[in-house]
């Protein structure tokens, strides 16, 4: 507990013998910032989790020859690919331990059955491990009539809807995202398991990469709202004036009679009530019209049982007419 005061007070401490003294140390800095309850409002686990990172990332752990000296450390490939002039450095524990969690998921992929083969997402990029919205937007394209000439997939992250689509038919399929992990995430995917259609990663920010009309604008945002602080925290919140940016755009790169399709839930109404639903907010300046909402309650990955109230969504839209 005296190292968790330390660290929650700012000093710097350094791991040496073996892996399992920095996890108990980060375990008793938990105990002594003493978390929030689950009921706890959202905003309230946000800043937890905010504090916390900041105290454990004073726990440092050695690099060496791209290796950490840590007795019962594993192999992170990632640290020769980040660092690969370093030869000597320290980095904060629980950076390593996301290194390494990244690095696993990388080798080992993260299951698919909407693909029917893994994910390998690359470090920095987000892969979805609930696949409940995944399902729902599976039902909408098998029943959609529509154009399957081209479409975007914005903020693609680990590619899954763009490598959807392509399966399902859709000839082309620009992915954008303004991650560069996360294009060369799909990149590398692309190599591993050539889709049926042509998928086409692309850096930029929302359609902005696009050139042309498409009959299918597909987006996935994060489903509730803060400033996001970190790659990941990128797939999980978005900022204010995010999905006014994203229509704004996304009226100028429909083509006639296509369709805006957004993968979203109920979270924000649950969890964030003070905040406007930013896809009704849309609809309210008619621009769009609605076509029809898919919903899904949110399955446990264990037990079957709901998760609460919560609800996967696919909002498909229209161009309104004038």
């Amino acid at each position: 507990m005296e190292s968790a005061e330390r660290l929650f007070k700012g000093e710097l401490l350094m791991v040496w013998d073996h892996y399992g003294s920095g996890a108990d140390i980060l375990d008793a800095l938990h105990d002594f910032m003493e978390p929030p309850p689950f009921s706890a409002d959202h905003l309230v686990k946000r800043r937890y989790e905010a504090a916390y990172r900041k105290a454990a990332k004073n726990l440092l752990v050695g690099v060496r020859g791209h290796k950490v000296i840590l007795r019962g450390g594993a192999p992170i490939g990632f640290l020769e690919e980040l660092y690969p002039d370093m030869r000597q450095f320290a980095l904060p524990f629980v950076e390593m331990q996301e290194l390494f969690g990244a690095w696993r998921r990388f080798v080992e992929g993260v299951p698919m059955p909407v693909l029917g083969h893994p994910l390998h997402p690359y470090y920095g990029t987000y892969a979805p491990t609930r696949t409940s919205h995944l399902e729902l937007f599976a039902t909408w394209l098998s029943q959609y009539k529509g154009s399957r000439s081209r479409a975007v997939d914005v903020g693609c992250g680990s590619g899954v809807l763009s490598l959807m689509m392509a399966k399902s038919g859709v000839k082309q399929v620009l992915a954008t995202d303004d991650n560069p992990n996360a294009v060369h995430s799909l990149a590398l995917e692309i190599e591993r398991h050539p889709p049926k259609g042509r998928v086409i990663p692309a850096l930029g920010d929302l359609l902005e990469p696009n050139q042309t009309q498409a009959n299918l604008i597909v987006f996935n945002p994060p489903w509730t709202q803060q400033t996001p602080t970190s790659l990941v925290d990128r797939a999980l919140y978005y900022p204010e004036g995010l999905f006014e940016r994203f229509f704004d755009q996304a009226e100028q790169h429909l083509a006639p009679n296509g369709r805006v399709v957004l993968l979203f839930s109920n979270l924000i109404s649950l969890v964030q009530p003070e905040i406007a639903h930013p896809i009704q907010a849309e609809l309210a300046r008619g621009r769009f019209t609605l076509v029809q909402t898919l919903n899904r309650r949110v399955k446990s990955t264990k037990s079957g049982k709901s998760r609460t109230k919560e609800k996967v969504q696919v909002w498909e839209l229209e161009r309104a007419s004038r």
